[in-house]
């Protein structure tokens, strides 16, 4: 029995030369989502872009509040942004983990305002696309709070959420994300490096191991620019992931294992059935009250 996988190019709409490359890694390589940041200026080059050279390239909503402007009017958002009504930068957090490197400040999210964000950017994602996603993941930080507005958001529209993949099992499999040999350390030093092929060759990923009926691997394959280097510390490992990822020696380990790419659709027996508009408007007012 083939083992099905989702790889998933993170950070769609990013930058305009990241999503020239992670288009090319979806196009070219093993790259089977691309995950979609709505609120950053390149997310329109990037749905232009997808809609030009590639229509058929699956998209994800790739949930941000680390990065950029909300789509929200930043007024209704206190907890998440700061005096110019920005997001606060995932260094500014506080992490439920007093070993994560990353957030050392002492910002923590009210669940209440992720929900009204993330309803406007899934509503954004529909005036972009003209479509809702099929799944949500959160970009680059996930606490107690984030959790908690992902469950309630994803459980109402019955959209699959990666935090939260047991929550409909009525609708959705579960979806995970495999975690590598070395545990999380390794996943971070990964993503902190960039993939390689013998990453891939020695399943560092964990995905012949992975229990699941679908795994989930995430990646940043993609070109840097100005605007990339400007915001974010990950930026050289990007190309990595996009030679790795376009690499033929990746492409062949998946077919010399039975691993068949998949979409996050998958996850949907009956197949993906999208919320209705006025199910996405009615849950934006009971959180907007």
């Amino acid at each position: 029995m083939s083992k099905e996988l989702v790889i998933s190019g993170d950070d769609f709409g990013m930058s305009e030369a990241f999503n020239i490359g992670a288009l090319r890694a979806w196009s070219e390589g093993s790259v089977s989502v691309l995950a979609l940041m709505v609120n950053l200026p390149a997310s329109l080059h990037a749905v232009e872009l997808r809609n030009k050279n590639a229509p058929d390239a699956p998209l994800a909503l790739h949930f941000n509040v680390v990065l950029g402007r909300p789509v929200s009017d930043p007024e209704s958002i206190p907890s998440l942004v700061d005096e110019d009504g920005c997001f606060y930068r995932s260094s500014a957090w506080k992490s439920d983990n007093p070993e994560n490197a990353k957030c050392k400040g002492d910002v923590y999210p009210q669940s209440e305002d992720i929900a009204r964000e993330l309803l406007a950017q899934i509503a954004r994602f529909h005036d972009l696309t003209g479509e809702y996603p099929s799944h949500i993941d959160c970009h680059s930080v996930v606490v107690k709070p984030v959790a908690e507005a992902l469950q309630d958001v994803a459980k109402a529209l019955e959209i699959h959420c990666e935090s939260c993949p047991r929550i409909c099992p009525e609708i959705m499999r579960t979806c995970a994300e495999c975690m590598p040999f070395g545990g999380d350390t390794e996943r971070v030093q990964i993503t902190s490096r960039g993939s390689t092929v013998q990453d891939w060759e020695r399943d560092a990923f964990g995905v012949l191991e992975c229990p699941y009926d679908i795994a989930v691997v995430h990646a940043h394959p993609g070109y840097i620019d100005q605007t990339l280097l400007d915001n974010t510390s990950l930026t050289l490992p990007r190309c990595r992931d996009l030679q790795t990822l376009t690499d033929p020696r990746v492409a062949a380990w998946l077919e010399s294992n039975g691993i068949r790419l998949v979409t996050y659709e998958e996850v949907y027996p009956g197949g993906y059935q999208a919320p209705s508009h006025e199910a996405v408007e009615r849950l934006k007012a009971r959180f907007c009250m």
